[in-house]
């Protein structure tokens, strides 16, 4: 089965008990569906990542719950992304009421907010553990090294999100779907220096350290090595909410691009400074900073900038893409549908397919971390195919598909920057392939 790309944004980011909830089929019941058309029914002739486990009929699950986790920091002062969860919680309904859940039993996706904590991805792990999930399913945790030695502890698989936590992209138990903050820094410095030939490039980056690490490490260093002469690196506290001085401090060197790794609450105010400032470099921000609401609070001052994303944006009718936008308007209750949640969304149909294919052993820990183990070029929903094989970039292998493609923000809708050719029409910018070549 040949794999499909996604055409819809997908986005790319960085002491109290968690809160969790539990999500079941039932609340499937309270978005109206009467009367209209199964999804399956619409796609099942089309080819898309799903292969033959779509069928022509909807199945909706019954009997005995498949448990499955959900962490993510869904409420903080900043850093929170609900919309991750919620995208989870759109493909458990679709999953429950159109694909017959997992072996036919639906699935119970249990839910639990960090808070933006150390003590809450800790509490959030225990929950998993206590609740003998089958699976976690992954959100933006920064803080999600204090948990996972617990899932570890426990082989408990974590699927996917957006990592931004050394633990997330090193675990032996984690599968992620998205390169985080480093496959973002890689794709700023190969497109900066290959394609916007800049010699002189200024970063700024929240001074912690996985984001640190992506944007030294795996961004500054990277464009030296491919031919960047000059690169001034400005941090700047996570906490931060002005940015008029680093920013300023970025563009003191009269740079031909800056680097921007910050997302959530810093996206808005980062771009509407760039405009006050009259900043004339070309500016590369993380793709959290692509949606609807921040380019559009934003103003003239998202006008052409440069975002990373996962998946394709051009047209063409896309099955997975098209088959995505009808379970959201369907199944969503209000998401919407470009945004971080398609990365969310991702993982979830991952890992009901890799579920789906073990049959009998699809609910056991083990052998869901095995059968990901194993994959090589899978096909991915909504993404580039993934291979976990622990091998694309040795040092994080726990990234599956890191690859990124490069947008522009022009006239209000966002255009492809990267280049494509015949072979890679969507421009995807091979991330492994680019740390091996400068090693």
């Amino acid at each position: 089965m040949k794999s499909k790309w996604c055409q819809v944004v997908v986005l790319s980011v960085v002491g109290c008990v968690a809160l969790g909830s539990t999500f079941t089929s039932a609340l499937a019941k309270t978005q109206s569906t009467k009367n209209s058309k199964p999804i399956v029914a619409k796609y099942c002739k089309e080819e898309t990542s799903l292969g033959s486990l779509l069928g022509c009929t909807a199945k909706k699950a019954a009997g005995e719950p498949v448990k499955i986790g959900m962490i993510n920091t869904e409420t903080a002062p900043i850093g929170a992304f609900p919309e991750l969860t919620a995208a989870t919680e759109t493909a458990v309904r679709w999953i429950n009421a159109e694909l017959g859940g997992v072996g036919g039993r639906p699935i119970e996706l249990i839910t639990c907010d960090t808070k933006f904590s150390p003590e809450g991805s800790q509490s959030c792990s225990q929950k998993m553990v206590d609740a003998k999930v089958s699976a976690v399913a992954g959100g933006i945790d920064i803080y999600a090294d204090a948990g996972l030695k617990i899932l570890e502890d426990n082989a408990i698989p974590y699927v996917g999100g957006i990592p931004a936590a050394f633990g997330q992209v090193k675990s032996p138990i984690s599968f992620q779907f998205s390169g985080g903050t480093w496959g973002a820094g890689v794709a700023f410095a190969d497109y900066a220096v290959k394609t916007l030939k800049a010699k002189n490039i200024g970063i700024m980056y929240a001074d912690f350290g996985s984001i640190k690490n992506a944007a030294i490490e795996y961004s500054a260093d990277i464009a030296k090595k491919l031919g960047a002469k000059n690169i001034e690196t400005v941090p700047f506290a996570i906490t931060a909410t002005d940015f008029l001085a680093p920013l300023t401090a970025a563009n003191s060197g009269n740079p031909d691009a800056i680097f921007v790794f910050a997302a959530d609450t810093a996206c808005v105010p980062v771009m509407r400074a760039s405009q006050e400032l009259g900043i004339q470099a070309k500016m590369l921000l993380v793709g959290a900073c692509a949606t609807p609401k921040s380019t559009t609070e934003a103003g003239v001052g998202s006008e052409g900038k440069l975002f990373n994303i996962e998946g394709p944006i051009s047209g063409g009718g896309d099955p997975d893409t098209v088959m995505y936008t009808s379970v959201v308007k369907k199944y969503g209750q209000g998401l919407d549908p470009i945004g971080a949640g398609t990365v969310s969304f991702r993982a979830m149909m991952n890992l009901w397919v890799v579920m789906s294919n073990l049959k009998e052993k699809g609910t056991e820990p083990q052998a869901i971390i095995d059968a990901f183990r194993a994959s090589k070029d899978a096909p991915s929903f909504m993404g580039h195919p993934y291979t976990c094989d622990g091998k694309q970039i040795p040092e994080f292998p726990a990234l599956c598909s890191p690859q990124e493609i490069m947008v522009r923000y022009a006239n209000k809708k966002l255009v492809q920057a990267s280049k494509g050719t015949p072979s890679n029409p969507y421009g995807w910018i091979d991330v492994p392939a680019i740390l091996k070549k400068v090693s």
